[in-house]
């Protein structure tokens, strides 16, 4: 876990490379499967949520579609105010951050809930179990999806005498939209 600290002038330091960085800088490391903690250089109070909460406005207004981002915030305010437990496995099985849920993650996450009120401590387990039994089905329906592209992929190339590049090209590119997408 990368650390970075925010100093009084508001500005983001990352002490790895004893350099300033940005909000763009910090969605880039997101992006790119980083994990991130922000410490308040005086308190050492850690105000990570603060910052992403500014790097995701600043990220999702600079892509300009403001009926998009509007209707997102929206909406995630109206969720968080009702039923949080809900929303998250709402994300999750929608594939929203699903890649980086560890058991650990999923744990703390889940024990949280618990411990502000969100979710019954008797429902701990039932609640963690069903969701790790849905992800682990949709993952397998995913699987079985791409097997049966793969095997269409390669009836379709053995009918084929002579495919051209391009036919293989496009073939190859529906497959990675596929896994992408798992």
């Amino acid at each position: 876990m990368k650390i970075l600290k925010r100093y009084a002038n508001r500005r983001l330091y990352d002490p790895e490379t004893s350099s300033t960085i940005t909000l763009e800088d910090v969605a880039r490391m997101i992006i790119g499967g980083e994990e991130i903690k922000v410490l308040d250089n005086m308190s050492s109070e850690d105000i990570t949520p603060k910052i992403l909460g500014q790097t995701f406005l600043k990220v999702s207004l600079g892509q300009r579609n403001e009926y998009f981002s509007n209707f997102m915030l929206t909406s995630l305010i109206r969720e968080t105010g009702r039923d949080i437990s809900g929303l998250f496995e709402r994300l999750v099985l929608g594939g929203i951050g699903a890649n980086y849920l560890t058991s650990e993650r999923l744990e703390k996450i889940v024990t949280s809930m618990v411990d502000l009120g969100e979710l019954k401590e008797a429902d701990f387990s039932h609640y963690r179990e069903d969701l790790l039994r849905k992800m682990a089905s949709r993952a397998s329906e995913k699987k079985e999806q791409i097997q049966k592209d793969l095997e269409k992929l390669s009836i379709s190339l053995q009918e084929k005498e002579t495919p051209t590049l391009g036919d293989l090209s496009e073939k190859l590119k529906e497959v990675a939209e596929k896994l992408k997408d798992t």
